[in-house]
């Protein structure tokens, strides 16, 4: 192929014909990112070698989950810290600490959705212990996160500290069973 867009576009064709997902790329031995590959400009520039890692999807979503669900530790570990420095009035580290912590989370969230979507899965008939214990998630996590919005936005540091040390950290551990419930059920089936 004459350029990256062509030589990509004809591995993930190879790739899709095979049932595969691709999970990494890497052209002239440089890794491509997102913002590269949606670079109209830098995907028609010519290279000699393009090298992809792909994986079955059902093991890379459900490894993709797994990986999601142990990131939230991390995630608890953000929030503190976040809250403590905004306890301390030092707003600079303190959104430096809030903004990894909400990145875990959305990864969470994009595991899940992207997951299912990738596999063609309906998450309402995942057979969880509890039915509604997905969509009840989902609620209150959206419900923290726009409180973490209107918070930050009224500059209402106690509220924001509250919710990050009660209301995100309550939701941990119930996001961590979720991801790894439903990653157990994808790789069984």
């Amino acid at each position: 192929p004459a350029t990256r867009a062509e030589a990509i576009a004809a591995a993930a064709e190879h790739a899709r014909a095979n049932s595969r997902v691709i999970v990494d790329i890497h052209a002239d031995g440089r890794a491509i990112g997102a913002a590269e590959l949606d670079d109209e400009e830098a995907m028609q520039h010519a290279c000699d070698e393009v090298r992809l890692t792909t994986a079955e999807p059902r093991a890379f979503v459900a490894v993709t989950m797994q990986d999601a669900a142990d990131a939230l530790g991390s995630a608890r570990e953000s929030q503190q810290r976040a809250a403590e420095l905004i306890e301390a009035g030092n707003s600079d580290e303190a959104f430096r600490a809030l903004e990894q912590g909400l990145d875990l989370w959305q990864a969470a969230r994009q595991s899940l959705d992207q997951g299912s979507q990738l596999l063609g899965l309906d998450l309402s008939e995942v057979p969880l212990e509890n039915p509604d214990a997905l969509p009840e998630a989902i609620a209150r996590l959206s419900a923290a996160l726009e409180e973490v919005r209107r918070t930050v936005g009224a500059q209402d540091w106690a509220g924001l500290s509250d919710c990050l040390l009660y209301d995100l950290e309550d939701l941990i551990g119930e996001w961590q069973s979720l991801l790894r419930d439903v990653a157990t059920h994808i790789a069984a089936s």
